[in-house]
């Protein structure tokens, strides 16, 4: 059993009749069309109905002889409720009664941009319109100060405030935001040649509510236009296409427009294709010219390889120069350190060394003397008691003696101390001389190859800064620059001096061309039956208002 192919509606029949007139694939002609915001309208727009209600107004109206910005003068007001059917605004006596300031002010409020006389709509000071938007009655109420409208849109229903706006450009930002919202209205895109030629991208816009709102009246100076007050762009002819509900028209213009664009895009790239080979050949032949000079000049100048060869040399003795003056800076940071080490030691060695030999002088001069009486009581020492200080009695007072006998304690005697420190404090001396006569040695190498370092540099300097050299070296850096462009003009546009690929600007302009062709063919079999129609109503219209000789106003 096969299984069922799905349905074709409408839109695919139109894809697919694209792709065949313009031999190109479904999935290019769906990539191209929404790349170009070309959608396609089978359907008729639903029609949405206006009904202006009531209108009325107040202000003041200067007389001749009131001063320049007071509210004197004649005060006047006007209230008007219309409602359905046909009506007539008409001044008996006299002219210049108000009967256009009347329908224009209603229009203000409802397109938001005001056509008045500038002294007439400062003579405004409050102005309220009501009207129906399918079947919503809406009110628009703002108060007028030196002609600047500040007010709102309101449901009549609800009381809600829909828009708000204070003075002149936000009033026609609000009401057409608003009116293209409710109406469910596309702007209307536009594309004009361009003042470059037409190799250059056409000059493209949109249009919106106010210019829908022109064929909302018809004005003296609109009578020469078929609908509306302004011819440009085809305006007429797309309003009374929206007007009568024409499917596939907005389709036709924005295929139109989009065609415009990509032909004008594909006319310049070809120009260009054409162009840019033979610039970019002469632009690779002038860079080449400026390189064979440049080489010539840079091979003229004398030992230019030599002076490089120099220069390099003493860059590098700079260099050598350089590491060795680091390498003696370290050995006398660390001689230095080597120094200050022993130098430390040799100091605590001989203040030790002092300590000891005050200590043996010092015993050696108390052990020696003999007491002949105690020095409180004058009592006089004899022998025995001598002899009792060797059992560890004190001569003098008997009391017991700490220390042992002199030669019975094992220790060190302080002569004998004084004499190994004072050997290990001499042998610390020949270090401490070593070390600075090590540290005077760095320090000279250090001073040595600092020296070296300085001539090298002054050296190098020199030969940098000669009249020669300098001219050598801008002179390569000239030539490397150029050759450096002649190469990114071979590498870089070597691609582009080949055979320009435009099939991306081609495909879309078959598509294009095939949307608008299918657009205008399906809107024209629409309209032809809605203009037969149309010429009907008007012919009967016109027979019943006493034109008997009209048989036809062909409209197509």
């Amino acid at each position: 059993m096969s299984e069922e192919q799905p349905e074709t509606g409408p839109v695919e029949a139109g894809l697919a009749e694209v792709a065949a007139k313009s031999k190109q694939p479904l999935s290019v002609v769906t990539r191209v069309l929404d790349q170009h915001r070309v959608r396609p309208a089978m359907a008729a727009p639903r029609p949405h109905r206006l009904l202006v209600t009531s209108v009325a107004f107040e202000g003041v109206r200067p007389v001749a002889d009131s001063p320049a910005g007071t509210e004197a003068g004649e005060p006047f007001e006007f209230s008007w409720n219309p409602g359905p059917g046909l009506w007539c605004l008409a001044s008996s006596g006299k002219n210049e009664a108000g009967k256009s300031s009347v329908l224009e002010i209603i229009l203000w409020c409802l397109r938001g941009r005001s056509n008045l006389q500038r002294d007439v709509r400062h003579w405004l000071r409050d102005v309220r319109v009501g009207f129906e938007l399918d079947g919503e009655p809406l009110w628009v109420e703002m108060a007028v100060r030196a002609g600047s409208p500040h007010g709102h849109v309101v449901s009549a229903r609800s009381g809600t405030v829909l828009v708000a706006f204070e003075g002149l450009g936000d009033s026609e930002e609000g009401m057409d935001a608003f009116m293209m919202e409710r109406l469910g209205l596309e702007p209307l895109r536009t594309a004009q040649a361009s003042p470059g030629g037409p190799d250059e991208p056409p000059i493209t816009g949109e249009l919106s509510w106010p210019s829908y709102a022109s064929a909302l009246h018809i004005s003296r100076s609109g009578l020469g236009a078929l609908l509306g007050s302004d011819t440009r762009h085809g305006l007429p002819t797309r309003l009374l296409e929206l007007f009568l509900g024409a499917p596939w028209a907005s389709t036709k213009v924005e295929a139109a427009v989009a065609s415009k664009i990509v032909r004008a895009q594909l006319s310049a790239a070809r120009s260009r294709a054409a162009g840019d080979v033979e610039a970019r050949k002469a632009q690779l032949k002038e860079l080449s010219q400026r390189l064979g000079r440049a080489r010539d000049q840079l091979a003229a100048l004398p030992g230019a390889g030599s002076a490089a060869a120099d220069v390099q040399q003493l860059y590098t003795e700079l260099s050598a120069a350089t590491q060795a003056a680091a390498v003696a800076q370290d050995e006398v940071v660390a001689a230095r350190s080597a120094h200050n080490a022993l130098e430390a030691q040799r100091v605590d060695l001989a203040a030790a060394v002092h300590t000891a030999q005050e200590a043996a002088l010092a015993r050696a001069f108390f052990h020696t003397l003999m007491p002949t009486v105690c020095p409180r009581c004058d009592t006089a020492v004899d022998r025995s008691r001598w002899e009792r200080e060797k059992e560890g009695h004190c001569s003098l007072c008997a009391s017991d003696l700490h220390e042992a006998p002199i030669g019975d304690s094992g220790e060190e005697e302080p002569g004998t101390r004084a004499e190994d420190l004072s050997r290990t404090l001499a042998e610390v001396q020949q270090s401490v001389d070593a070390a600075a006569a090590e540290l005077a040695r760095a320090q000279r190498s250090a001073a040595d190859t600092e020296a070296a370092r300085a001539a090298a540099a002054e050296r190098l300097q020199t030969a940098l800064h000669s009249p020669g050299l300098r001219e050598r070296q801008e002179m390569e850096l000239v030539v490397a620059r150029l050759e450096g462009a002649v190469a990114e003009r071979r590498g870089r546009f070597a691609h582009l001096d080949a055979a320009v690929d435009l099939e991306p600007l081609e495909q879309a302009g078959a598509v294009l061309a095939a949307a608008e062709k299918l657009a205008m063919s399906r809107r024209t079999q629409v309209l032809q039956k809605v203009l037969q129609d149309v010429e009907e109503d008007i012919v009967a219209m016109g027979r019943a208002l006493g034109l008997e000789m009209l048989r036809r106003c062909p409209m197509w």
